[in-house]
Order: C-alpha cells, then structure tokens, then sequence
C-alpha cells in the first residue's frame, strides 16, 4: 500500500513540476501531516522554489509595468514638446502674438496649430496675430484653405492677423485660391519686423 502512494506522490510532484516548466507557478504540492519522510523535503523544496519563482514573476511583471508606464509618460512629454516647439507662439507685445511657422505644413499640423493659436488668443485677448511663413517651404494639399480659415478664426475673436515672410510659391498658392483668398481680413508684410512695426504705429495712433 505504501508503495502505492509513494508513486502517487512522485506522479504528483512530476506534474506540479511539468506545469512549472511550462509557466505555471500557482500550483503547490499537497502536503500530508503523516508523511513524515525524506520524500516530505523534496516536496517542500519543489513548494519552496515555486513561492520564489512566483513572487519573482509578480515583481518582474511590476517592474515592466512600471517601465511601460513610464516609456508611455516620455512619449507623452516628448509629444507635448513636439507640439510646443512646432507652434511656438510668442508674445512680442502686450495683445501682440507672432507665431513663426517652420517646416513643412499639412493638414493635421494646421489643426494643431489653429487649436493652439486660438487658445493663446482667447487667454491673452490678443489684439494683433503675426503668422510668420519665412521657414514655410511647401503648404500641401488643402492646407491654405485651412490657415485662411484660421484667420477668419483670428477675426471672430476680435484679433487682426497679419502674413509676413511668404514665399513666391506660397503667394502662388494664395493667389489660386481667389476670392477666398481676399475675403480673409489679412494683410501681408516682408518681415516680421514690418509687421511689428506696423502694429506699434496702430496702437500708437490709438493712444494719440
């Protein structure tokens, strides 16, 4: 009889020990009072290792929690930054917002950089805006259409919005648009320093 249950106690821990080998570290070897033998210690070194193997698993899987959770955290920041340094609006006056627009320009930056602008305009009840296209290279697709409609944004919040720094194929561009073109209330200047410029002398002329 004995040896019948010594099997089934070997059959038992070779199992538990197969399911280790495979992942699964929740199982335990059952323990029995009686079995008060050498083969008790092998069991309660098996249910030893597995506790280890366990806890080390649940601390390795925090520890990758913890780092995703992170890694997730830096690409949100490295996304705010991104965002802040592709729209870097600037105040250069009391109600005077520049906003220098580099690179590239397609339609999901122009959304973001119209969000942001208004935000700014809103919250500084900005007078004047100052869209700088110096570093503009290309505007793609139906982009300008987009920027234009950001200046009639501009307007309805009471601001007046100015375009310096356009290039030739930039103009292009806007003169192909026609009458959309000329109903958004904007004027261009060279620099944006013209634009400045300008500015001050309106709010000069308003305190005269």
């Amino acid at each position: 009889m004995s040896v019948t249950i010594e099997a089934e106690r070997v059959d038992q821990l070779l199992r538990i020990i197969v399911a280790a080998a495979t992942g699964d570290y929740e199982l335990r070897v059952p323990l029995v009072e009686e079995d008060d033998d050498q083969f008790l210690e092998v069991e309660l070194g098996v249910n030893y290792l597995l506790e280890e193997l366990s806890l080390n698993r649940a601390k390795s899987d925090s520890q990758r929690e913890q780092l995703a959770a992170r890694a997730d955290e830096l690409a949100e920041q490295q996304t705010e930054l991104v965002q802040a340094l592709s729209t870097p609006v600037i105040t250069v006056w009391p109600g005077v917002l520049a906003l220098p627009i580099v690179g590239r320009v397609d339609d999901e930056r122009a959304a973001m950089i119209t969000t942001t602008l208004l935000e700014r305009v809103a919250a500084e009840r900005a007078t004047h805006v100052i869209l700088d296209l110096t570093g503009v290279g290309a505007i793609a697709g139906n982009t300008m259409p987009a920027l234009l409609r950001m200046v009639r944004a501009i307007g309805l919040l009471g601001a007046s919005c100015l375009l310096t720094g356009i290039s030739p194929a930039v103009a292009q561009q806007i003169v192909a648009l026609g009458a959309d073109a000329s109903s958004a209330p904007v004027r261009a200047l060279a620099q944006l320093s013209d634009a400045l410029a300008h500015v001050l002398a309106q709010k000069g002329a308003l305190r005269r």
